[in-house]
């Protein structure tokens, strides 16, 4: 059946003529309630990040400004929660119309790859910063790191932008769908496609971490106790932070996409176990958004002060009121 357009919300909406399609109902069951948690520990986080960035560290150096852009990015993740929620809570049922699932399909491919090249960037610049670090403060400026900022955006979103051309919410069963695999000519250049974003903002991104990891480490065995040497032993711990987020959330959802481009709907059995699996992973992708913070603490140790900072505050504030009312009790009683 050919795709029909609905004028009532401006949408195209492609009703299913493949055999072979994904049981996503498991999906209004395990989805809603492991995202809202997600959402509730991501947004905290990262809104206390922002906070910190913003109010206190006036002066930036270029990793402050990559981290900041880092969590903006993972914000701007945590902005498409909402509507993944309602979806699956709606027994996958789409009601925002072609448009918003464009968006949204957009958003997160955008936010996800503009993650991966600021780890990326914050790791080999911390690298470089330890192997050369008068080299570092000539070469890498503000307005330099401003313009690779920059340059990562713009290119995150020109990797992502062909989804507003690939993605159509469809009809399946009486259902209006988004995000999902049963979409109609899904697997058009499906393999192609996979093969390049994941050479590209996967494959190429993770050998640069493990080459930073490796020369920080080689950097470290050659230096006595000394307070660069500390520095490299907070760069080592940093770079595996960053590492485990790479093999945690974008390791396992590249590698799945990659196996359902190969094997297709071929085996619809196979197809089916692979799908769920890669859901599976659709939910590791999310806490990504909740680990980069872990990134601020070590990355930057301006940031970690602050936060000790803000931390304690927070604690002194809080004692504040119990001191108060105790000593108000002690007065009271001696009159």
């Amino acid at each position: 059946m050919a795709p029909t357009e609905e004028t009532g919300n401006s949408s195209v909406i492609a009703t299913m003529n493949r055999t072979c399609l994904l049981d996503e109902q498991f999906l209004t069951k395990m989805m809603p309630p492991i995202l809202i948690i997600t959402f509730i520990l991501a947004t905290s986080f990262n809104s206390l990040a922002l906070w910190i960035f913003c109010s206190h560290m006036k002066k930036k150096t270029p990793i402050d400004i990559l981290m900041l852009n880092l969590c903006m990015g993972d914000l701007l993740f945590t902005f498409t929660y909402p509507l993944v929620i309602i979806y699956h809570s709606n027994n996958n049922y789409w009601i925002f119309g072609n448009f918003m699932c464009k968006l949204q399909i957009f958003m997160i491919y955008c936010s996800v790859m503009a993650s991966v090249f600021f780890l990326t960037c914050i790791s080999n610049y911390r690298c470089y910063m330890i192997i050369k670090p008068i080299h570092t403060q000539s070469r890498i400026t503000k307005k330099c790191t401003i313009v690779i900022c920059v340059l990562i955006w713009m290119l995150a979103g020109l990797f992502a932008f062909p989804s507003f051309y690939s993605v159509n919410v469809f009809e399946m069963n009486g259902k209006i769908h988004c995000m999902s695999f049963n979409q109609p000519n899904v697997e058009k250049d499906f393999l192609t496609s996979t093969i390049i974003l994941f050479s590209l903002t996967f494959g190429i991104p993770f050998i640069s971490l493990l080459v930073s990891t490796l020369l920080i480490q080689r950097k470290l065995t050659n230096l006595t106790l000394t307070a660069h040497s500390e520095k490299c032993r907070h760069a080592v711990r940093m770079t595996m932070v960053i590492l485990c987020i790479f093999v945690t959330c974008f390791l396992p959802i590249n590698v799945t996409r990659l196996i359902m481009s190969v094997v297709g709907v071929k085996s619809c059995k196979n197809y089916q176990q692979i799908g769920v699996v890669f859901y599976c992973c659709v939910l590791a992708l999310y806490a990504n958004s909740v680990l980069d913070p872990f990134v601020y603490f070590y990355a930057g140790p301006k940031y970690r002060s602050k936060l000790i900072n803000a931390i304690k505050g927070v604690a002194c504030c809080n004692k504040l009121p119990i001191a108060a009312s105790s000593t108000q009790s002690n007065s009271e009683s001696r009159v």
